[in-house]
């Protein structure tokens, strides 16, 4: 009886997982698509394209509008570095969103949404810490160099470069070493390992969510979408001015990579997230899945080639201040590759590429050009690019 039992028990539950499968993997026959690949372009309008039974848009990231937001006000806030002291404990507060740090009521009260949690986030416990750490570090460091506001920096002496870019005795730009760095801690990790990771693209793909028009797969994708832009379309120009584009952080990046520079295409980076979110509606689990590949190893190159950029920029430049600014940006963009899907220049390789930057006796006041091609080459190599690629940024 009991054998009978747990056998007809063990049926159930394959029907019940043949089941579940079917509501996240099955295929829309051909024909009768949902959404047509074929009706896809790279003007498509990504939030009327995906619409519930209400007739209303599915599409939902207003999450990763509020932190980038945050960010923005950070940002803001490290500027003021320029004439007067910055403090670490209003950078906390603004990371940790704690005691009303910022002007925007909004952001005050969306009490549930912070940056530090968004940061490091597929990193095991422990790991995720330490780079979370490092971030209080610079936040201390920020001050520091922020007391010597009124001076102009100078090899062993903190202050002002140009009168635009807070360094430290060093050269170093702790303002770049944050802003850069969440790009990759936070927007790139997000994208390609929290939202496109196996556990969210799990979700449950069949079941609206209650007082929502989306499923929870259909949420997630649009989440990951958030982090690379808020427009309706990517890349996007400005109506405004033709000249100027709507994007922000990791957006602005990829769009300055193309396949002319080693990389990809933002329209084709476009196509490839309009597609997997397509493929959720028309249930077609593995045309998703090529979509996710080929996102997350775009992605990943273009940081790789925007760090290269820098390097060759900081070789080109012709006053400190240029020079410093530039290799600040790319010591931020070297250090958030190591939030790549399975990153070629992971946490190990990214620190010695760093150190290599970092460790000389006087910072970047000691580095070489031969000390940046060790750097820049390696780099180059990892991802089979030119070595001398420049980006238009």
């Amino acid at each position: 009886m009991k054998k009978q039992l747990f056998i007809a028990t063990g049926l159930v539950s394959l029907m019940f997982a043949s089941c579940k499968k079917d509501d996240n993997t099955t295929v829309t026959p051909t024909g009768t698509l949902k959404v047509p690949y074929t009706s896809l372009t790279s003007t498509t309008n990504y939030f009327e394209t995906f619409k519930g039974a209400d007739g209303k848009t599915t599409v939902d990231f207003s999450g990763q509008t509020t932190r980038i937001n945050m960010l923005k006000e950070i940002d803001a806030y490290m500027k003021k570095g320029l004439t007067s002291v910055v403090t670490a404990a209003k950078l906390k507060d603004m990371y940790e969103n704690k005691n009303s740090a910022f002007t925007d009521a909004a952001l005050n009260t969306a009490t549930d949404k912070t940056i530090v949690s968004k940061t490091a986030q597929s990193f095991a416990t422990v790991d995720a810490d330490a780079e979370r750490q490092r971030f209080y570090g610079y936040f201390t460091q920020l001050e520091t160099a922020s007391n010597s506001f009124s001076q102009v920096a100078a090899q062993g002496k903190a202050g002002v470069l140009d009168g635009k870019y807070l360094v430290d005795e060093k050269g170093f730009e702790y303002a770049q070493f944050i802003q850069k760095g969440l790009i990759g801690a936070m927007m790139l990790d997000q994208i390609s390992n929290i939202y496109l990771g196996t556990e969210k693209q799990a979700a449950d793909n069949s079941t609206i969510v209650s007082g929502k028009n989306y499923t929870a797969l259909e949420h997630h994708w649009d989440e990951a979408y958030g982090y690379l832009t808020s427009n309706e379309m990517f890349p996007k120009k400005d109506p405004a001015d033709a000249t100027k584009w709507l994007e922000s952080y990791l957006g602005t990046y990829v769009r300055q990579v193309s396949k002319s520079t080693g990389g990809e295409d933002a329209t084709d980076i476009y196509m490839a997230l309009l597609k997997g979110r397509a493929a959720i509606v028309n249930k077609d689990i593995t045309t998703r899945d090529a979509q996710i590949a080929y996102v997350r190893t775009s992605l990943e190159k273009a940081v790789a080639i925007i760090a290269i950029s820098y390097i060759n920029k900081t070789k080109t430049a012709t006053t400190d201040a240029a020079r410093y600014h530039a290799l600040s940006e790319g010591v931020g963009f070297i250090y958030s590759l190591r939030f790549a899907h399975n990153a070629k220049i992971n946490k190990t390789k990214s620190d010695d590429l760093i150190n290599g930057l970092m460790n000389k006796p006087n910072g970047f006041w000691s580095l070489t050009n031969a000390d940046l091609d060790a750097v820049r080459d390696r780099l180059a190599s990892a991802f089979g690019v030119s070595k001398d690629v420049v980006v238009n940024h």
